[in-house]
């Protein structure tokens, strides 16, 4: 990796900037620092302002343009496709096994335990499963008078592994640390996320008329973002709260509808070139009536 100088260097000279031209800093302190002189917060954060660069992006360019291997890692998890794809899950568990190897990141460290988890729900088809390390997040995690992105984050992917009663301090919990980050860039994605789990785990838990205001908002964050895999998701999950309201008929007509949407979806695929890290909207269909049919034989057993 390239030092902060150098890199500094680079982007200076590629936008044709001469150091006696930075208003940002004096002549004498940026030669210092491109011959390798660490800046100061301070003085680093408004070089990159005066050079149009945020943080994020200056650390992408020193690596060569490529994200460091953590932050990669990172996003490898948040781009996850479908928890249904295993394979996926255990080549990327395998990647974090590595790295952790090498490092030790208690943040990977736990990423590496909810990969674990997933794994977990998605052979017994169910989120009631007995996690000690989801137990041990949540204990580190809840004694903190203040959370942050990160400890958000992994709250709201092990949530789910509680009983409804403790999962329900710990949603409003995260929802309310959740406001502290609505400017934060690209939060709407986490929030769409963070909504379909609690929907989910209430669902699944028994109780789905909780789930209705989570999905209410789950689809209009959807829809006003574009994000239209969530949007399904959540038009189909406000069946269950729709059946338990009284109007069976229509919630099954939900149900239909968008397994008729995801199987149009999937039909594009045969157009495209095949790609195993691809979603599979059948596949996402199958699992959804699965489940739907499930609900439907335990109401007309009740």
């Amino acid at each position: 990796m390239k030092t902060i100088g150098d890199t500094i260097r680079e982007i200076r000279l590629n936008k044709n900037i001469k150091q006696n031209k930075m208003s940002s800093v004096k002549q004498s302190s940026l030669a210092n620092i491109e011959k390798g002189r660490i800046p100061s917060v301070e003085i680093f954060m408004d070089i990159l302002q005066e050079l149009d660069i945020n943080v994020l992006e200056f650390f992408y360019i020193q690596n060569n343009f490529k994200l460091v291997e953590r932050d990669h890692l990172f996003k490898l998890f948040r781009e996850q496709k479908q928890s249904l794809n295993e394979p996926f899950l255990l080549d990327l568990i395998a990647k974090y096994d590595e790295y952790l190897s090498r490092s030790s990141d208690p943040f990977a460290e736990s990423l590496r335990h909810v990969l674990s988890i997933s794994v977990e729900i998605n052979r017994k088809q169910s989120f009631d499963i007995d996690s000690q390390e989801a137990k041990e997040i949540w204990e580190r995690i809840a004694m903190q008078d203040v959370w942050y992105h990160n400890d958000i984050y992994l709250i709201t992917k092990i949530f789910y592994t509680f009983p409804v009663d403790h999962a329900e301090k710990v949603i409003v919990r995260a929802t309310e640390e959740l406001k502290k980050y609505d400017n934060y860039p690209q939060i709407h994605l986490f929030k769409i996320s963070f909504l379909l789990n609690c929907a989910r785990h209430y669902i699944l838990g028994g109780v789905p008329l909780r789930s209705k205001p989570h999905l209410i908002e789950a689809e209009r964050l959807s829809r006003l973002h574009q994000v239209e895999i969530s949007r399904i998701t959540a038009h189909h999950l406000l069946a269950y709260s729709e059946f338990i309201e009284g109007f069976p008929k229509e919630a099954q007509q939900r149900v239909n509808r968008t397994t008729k949407v995801l199987n149009a979806l999937e039909s594009l695929n045969e157009f495209t070139p095949v790609d195993k890290d691809a979603l599979n909207y059948n596949k996402i269909a199958a699992d959804h009536s699965k489940e739907w049919n499930k609900f439907l034989s335990m109401q007309n057993s009740i």
